[in-house]
């Protein structure tokens, strides 16, 4: 009895340090890519690969789906679904497949599958987070050629992920696929309301949450089915920047063939983050007169000269339009709290000695002077 106790005790411990080591590992190094971009598969050593470099059968076979070339969608009609709806459609098969992997599946279900993954799909929702994907098998653990992750969510989202937070469904651009999106001019970081850094923090893009349209194949990512990645809402934030779960369903559009905006943005006049110099601005300071400027001009003589000006506006000192956190800043919202990350470029609306009030997501909020870059 005493050794039996032994053998448990050892395997229970062992099995803490799998979790304590998973937990306390580093991220994987991910790409600094901050956008979309045309990018040249010419001499990439993984474009004939169409399983990557995986080595078990189900592994290649996920990896050929997510490696499909795009296709032309110009004469389908497939319904357009929101995140709600898209969900519904897979319920029947994801309450028949909890935690299971294609390796697992029974014959019924694998007869389910397969026409369902050669779907091509219309989603609508709203694109809270857009970040770079780890190298994995599927791009030959590639660092540079990666997919690009957009978490989709049915309502528009403020603040990053944290916990009690609703999950989104994931969507994934692929090298394949990226130059065709690109060349649509679309642009993720005026999607998107934050982008995730290579360094797992995130950062306000400055732009809303905005509606899109995802156009793509239907693929269940059977390596994602645990229910450390599929949830409703997240439960835990890791030590090594994730939080879990991160995703309503194993299912994806993936890969994402076409991407279509289905609000305008928003005028950079009134957006939380502008520029130094708003458009207006420069206008007034175009018509404003510079004390130092001499102008000589030649008048007609049957032209009466102007009546010589008396006083000249004095332009008024230069006021940073910009202000910039230099660390993490939580601020009490409509709904309960959230964080605005370190290098976050917010409109700056007044200071004093002690705080600065910005404007974050069309408020104001006031912040302390010492989280800023202002002296």
């Amino acid at each position: 009895m005493k050794r039996v106790g032994t053998a448990i005790l050892t395997v229970v411990c062992l099995g803490l340090t799998i979790v304590n080591d998973q937990a306390q590992r580093p991220p994987p190094k991910i790409s600094d890519d901050r956008d979309l971009k045309e990018i040249s598969l010419t001499g990439w050593d993984c474009l004939d690969k169409a399983g990557g470099t995986a080595k078990t059968p189900d592994s290649i076979e996920r990896n050929t789906l997510k490696n499909r070339p795009p296709a032309d969608i110009s004469k389908l009609k497939p319904q357009d679904l929101d995140v709600a709806a898209f969900l519904k459609n897979l319920n029947a098969f994801d309450a028949a497949t909890v935690h299971k992997r294609r390796k697992d599946l029974a014959a019924a279900e694998r007869q389910q599958l397969d026409p369902m993954e050669k779907e091509i799909v219309e989603v609508s929702g709203y694109l809270g987070v857009a970040y770079c994907g780890p190298p994995e098998t599927t791009n030959c653990a590639s660092i540079d050629f990666h997919d690009w992750h957009l978490e989709v969510f049915e309502k528009p989202i403020d603040h990053p992920p944290t916990i009690g937070d609703t999950t989104p469904i994931i969507c994934e651009i692929t090298p394949r696929t990226q130059n065709a999106i690109y060349a649509d001019k679309v642009r993720v970081q005026e999607l998107t309301a934050f982008f995730r850094r290579a360094d797992l923090t995130f950062e306000s893009t400055g732009h809303p949450a905005r509606k899109i349209r995802v156009i793509g194949y239907r693929l269940w990512d059977d390596e994602h089915n645990g229910s450390a990645d599929v949830g409703t809402t997240v439960t835990r934030m890791n030590p090594n920047g994730y939080h879990n779960p991160w995703r309503q369903t194993a299912w994806e559009i993936h890969p994402v063939i076409k991407i279509e905006p289905l609000e305008p943005g928003i005028p950079p006049s009134s957006h939380p983050v502008i520029p130094s110099v708003t458009p207006a601005s420069s206008a007034a300071i175009a018509a404003t007169p510079s004390p130092s400027a001499t102008i000589e001009t030649k008048t007609p003589a049957t032209t009466p000269l102007p009546t010589p000006v008396t006083t000249t506006p004095q332009p008024s000192p230069a006021q940073p339009q910009v202000v910039t956190t230099t660390q993490p800043v939580t601020i009490n919202i409509l709904y309960g709290q959230t964080t605005i990350p370190r290098g976050a470029k917010l409109q700056l609306v007044s200071r004093d000695a002690q705080s600065v009030t910005i404007r974050y997501m069309g408020e104001k909020y006031s912040i302390p002077l010492s989280s800023t870059d202002l002296k």
